[in-house]
């Protein structure tokens, strides 16, 4: 008796890192024949798009004027009735709140609930440690992105998980990386939502250090543009430094493949990460790639310091500076460190990821049984 159906839980599936990894893997399942419903808070504006087949529910549609701690009663409780109702033979949530909200709402319910972890815990999770110990103790295994992640839970999670690295979206791998840039100019690039652990300034402080030096570079940010009072420090600082040409705010682009091929290099300036998808696609695209060595240690995951990629001290202005010099200046280096990061089409192709999480759904399902 296998798996034949599965019910995933999520905020929303607006265009983020772990909505990506989770759209991935529902449609690959859908192609597998599996039967999958999708319980979110509510549709997003800009969403990835899913199956037909897919069945999708949203909660919070059905709420009314209840208060907070009302509506959160009323979420857990709505959650609860849904998963009786569809008896998936397995509930895999993303994201800590949805983590929470199962756990919570699976209590006394036999069917084994799979957690992911697809942020830094050490900053989510230790906020609420009451609900983390009472997730880990419901949980039937967890997936998480990296080591660092994993060594934040207690050990009888660990014990019951597994480390999975996220695929790579199909158009990264068939992208035709020949194309070079006809612009003229050195090309910095980053994508991201302009959020606070991005950390975009430290980018655009590099650069300012450098920029003299390299008349014809420019830096060229997309992502959307989430917190208002650091998109007005970035413009700013541009304008005092007199580069408000030479920094560009791109906003969403849903054509990042074609957008950053040719780019010079890749500048991931984050304070924090789960496994940056943005970081994978720029190596996939064959662009020598920059990122600090952030927690929880997505980036040491994927960067080898000087075999694929370089990797400098988190928030540390004169080391991005240093290291995007070197990439500049150094073709040879740049060439060698684009050849070895395009190795990460061959580690993170969907159908080998996704495999493994179906191997790991296996897995827990068969051991869940055995104890019933």
């Amino acid at each position: 008796m296998g798996i034949k159906k599965i019910l995933f839980h999520i905020n929303d599936m607006s265009r983020g890192g772990a909505q990506r990894v989770l759209s991935i893997l529902i449609k690959k399942l859908v192609e597998d024949g599996l039967d999958i419903a999708l319980v979110t808070l509510w549709t997003a504006d800009n969403e990835y798009e899913l199956p037909s087949a897919v069945k999708r529910i949203d909660v919070r549609k059905e709420i009314g004027d209840k208060g907070r701690l009302g509506n959160i009663i009323f979420r857990h409780t709505e959650l609860r009735k849904l998963i009786k109702r569809e008896s998936p033979d397995l509930v895999v949530t993303f994201g800590e709140k949805a983590c929470f909200r199962a756990a919570v709402s699976m209590q006394g319910i036999k069917i084994p609930l799979i957690v992911s972890v697809r942020n830094n815990p050490y900053i989510s999770f230790a906020k609420n440690p009451i609900m983390t110990r009472l997730m880990e103790k419901k949980a039937s295994g967890c997936v998480f992105q990296t080591k660092m992640a994993k060594e934040f839970f207690s050990k009888g999670l660990q014990d019951k998980s597994v480390i999975i690295l996220n695929p790579l979206d199909e158009k990264y791998l068939n992208a035709d990386i020949s194309k070079s840039s006809s612009t003229g100019f050195i090309r910095i690039v980053t994508a991201g939502r302009i959020v606070k652990e991005k950390n975009h300034m430290l980018l655009v402080k590099a650069f300012g250090d450098i920029a003299d030096k390299y008349p014809n570079a420019i830096v060229q940010i997309y992502g959307s543009p989430d917190d208002k009072q650091i998109v007005g420090s970035i413009s700013d600082y541009a304008k005092e430094k007199d580069l408000e040409k030479r920094i560009e705010l791109k906003g969403i682009n849903n054509n990042l493949e074609n957008e950053l091929q040719g780019a010079s290099l890749f500048v991931l300036s984050s304070d924090s990460e789960g496994m940056p998808n943005a970081l994978m696609e720029a190596m996939a695209l064959g662009i020598p790639v920059i990122s600090t060595d952030c927690p929880c240690g997505g980036p040491d995951m994927l960067i080898e310091d000087e075999v694929n990629g370089l990797l400098v001290p988190v928030g540390d202005e004169k080391a991005l500076a240093k290291a995007m010099s070197r990439l500049i200046d150094d073709k040879t280096l740049a060439e060698r460190l684009s050849v070895e990061g395009l190795k990460i089409r061959e580690t993170a192709k969907a159908d080998m990821i996704i495999s493994q999480w179906k191997g790991y759904f296996d897995e827990v399902f068969e051991k869940a049984l055995c104890r019933r």
